[in-house]
């Protein structure tokens, strides 16, 4: 291993046999990201409200029924089907010899 490279390493081992040992001394566990046992019962209803109000919406369809929507032309083009690429992309290329400038490190 380079020198440059041992440093970081060793110092992030520091690290994390500190916190290993600070949770273990104070009696407390790692964080646990807010998954509280009340936060998980309450996921539900937020869901089942959103969804209620989302039933409540009401759209106005009018518009399609109007002259200037149904005067509108569809200009889409049909994009034609295409063939699949090779069977293996990393075979070589028949009759394609490659450039190579020296020895690959």
């Amino acid at each position: 291993m380079k020198k440059s490279l041992i440093t970081p390493i060793i110092i992030g081992v520091l690290i994390l046999v500190g916190a290993g040992v600070y949770f273990y001394t104070q009696g407390g566990s790692a964080p646990t990201l807010g998954l509280q046992a009340e936060n998980v019962a309450g996921a539900g209803l937020s869901e089942v409200t959103i969804l209620n109000q989302i039933q409540n919406i009401r759209i106005d369809t009018s518009l399609f029924k109007d002259a200037s929507y149904q005067s509108l032309q569809d200009y889409s083009v049909s994009i034609p089907e295409q063939g699949v690429g090779r069977p293996n992309p990393f075979e070589p290329i028949p009759g394609f010899t490659p450039i190579t400038s020296g020895t690959v490190r």
